[in-house]
C-alpha cells in the first residue's frame, strides 16, 4: 500500500491523498484535501487513473498494515514488490487478486499456495 496525492490540474478532481495498491489499480482509503484523517474502506475499490496525475507522498496518517492472515480457504500473500494479494479457494479452484492472475489466469502466488 502506498499513498498518492492527486496533482491533476483543473477543478474536476480535488487533490485528495489516496491509499492505493502499488499499481494504483485499487483504492483502500483516502484523506480528504485539507484534513489528515485517513478514511479506510472495508473493501478495496477499482480506481481509475486515466487522465489523472499523482505523486507519491509519505505515510503520515498512522496507517500500519495488519499481519498476513491465513485461513483454510484464504491466504494473504506478500508479493515481491511489497504488494499484498489474496489467494482464495473458490469452488475448488485457487484464484488470486493480482493483475497477473486476472490477465493470464495463473500466477506465482497461486503456485505458492498449492
Amino acid at each position: 500500500m502506498k499513498f498518492f496525492q492527486e496533482v491533476t490540474p483543473g477543478e474536476h478532481y480535488p487533490n485528495h491523498v489516496y491509499m492505493l495498491s502499488d499499481s494504483k489499480e485499487f483504492m483502500y482509503g483516502y484523506v480528504q484535501q485539507g484534513t489528515t484523517e485517513l478514511k479506510q474502506f472495508r473493501e478495496r475499490y477499482q480506481f481509475g487513473t486515466k487522465g489523472r496525475k499523482f505523486r507519491e507522498v509519505p505515510n503520515i496518517y498512522g496507517y500500519t498494515e495488519a499481519p498476513l492472515v491465513n485461513t483454510a480457504d484464504r491466504w494473504e500473500v506478500a508479493g515481491s514488490n511489497g504488494n499484498r494479494y489474496v489467494v482464495e479457494r473458490i469452488d475448488g479452484q485457487l484464484k488470486c487478486s493480482c493483475s497477473g492472475f486476472q490477465f493470464r489466469g495463473k500466477c506465482k502466488h497461486v503456485e505458492a499456495a498449492k
